[in-house]
C-alpha cells in the first residue's frame, strides 16, 4: 500500500506548477514606454527552456492590455510586416530572444499609457496551462537597460 501511495505523491509533484514554472527562464525582460496618445507597445526579453524536453509557449497575457500576442517581423523585398505567432516551441536548453525587428510580444489596447521607470508583469501560458509570469520593465529606449 505504500509504494502506490509515494508514487502518486512523487507523479503530483512532478506535475506541479513550480516544476513547470521553473523550467522557462525569463531575463533581460522590457517593454517600450508608450508615446503620447498611443495605447499599443512590444515587449522583449530572453527565454531559456532550462530543461531536458520541448518546451511550448502557447500565449501571453498582461493585465495591462486587453490583447496581447506573440509576433514575428518579416520582410519580404523592402516591406517589413507583422503577424502572430500561435506558439513558440523550444527546444532543450534552447534560448530565444525576442528583439526589435524579431519575435516580440505585442501589448495592444492599452489600459493605461506605459512610462519611463514603470514595470508590468507579462505571463506566459505553456501546453500544460501553467503560466509563468516576470516583470518586465518599461523604458523609453534600449540602450538605458542593461543586457549581457
Amino acid at each position: 500500500m505504500q509504494r502506490p501511495a509515494l508514487f502518486l505523491l512523487m507523479s503530483v509533484l512532478m506535475l506541479s506548477p513550480q516544476t513547470w514554472a521553473a523550467n522557462l527562464a525569463v531575463t533581460h525582460s522590457w517593454v517600450r514606454a508608450t508615446p503620447p496618445g498611443k495605447l499599443m507597445t512590444a515587449a522583449y526579453a530572453t527565454l531559456q527552456n532550462t530543461s531536458n524536453e520541448i518546451l511550448v509557449i502557447t500565449g501571453v497575457t498582461s493585465n495591462v492590455a486587453e490583447y496581447t500576442s506573440v509576433h514575428e517581423t518579416l520582410i519580404d523585398r523592402d516591406r517589413t510586416t507583422m503577424r502572430a505567432v500561435e506558439q513558440l516551441t523550444l527546444n532543450a536548453g534552447e534560448r530565444i530572444d525576442l528583439a526589435p525587428g524579431g519575435t516580440h510580444i505585442m501589448l495592444m489596447k492599452l489600459s493605461r499609457p506605459l512610462t519611463d521607470a514603470q514595470s508590468i508583469d507579462i505571463c506566459f501560458t505553456l501546453e500544460n496551462n501553467n503560466p509563468v509570469c516576470n516583470e518586465f520593465s518599461v523604458t523609453k529606449h534600449r540602450a538605458s537597460m542593461k543586457h549581457h
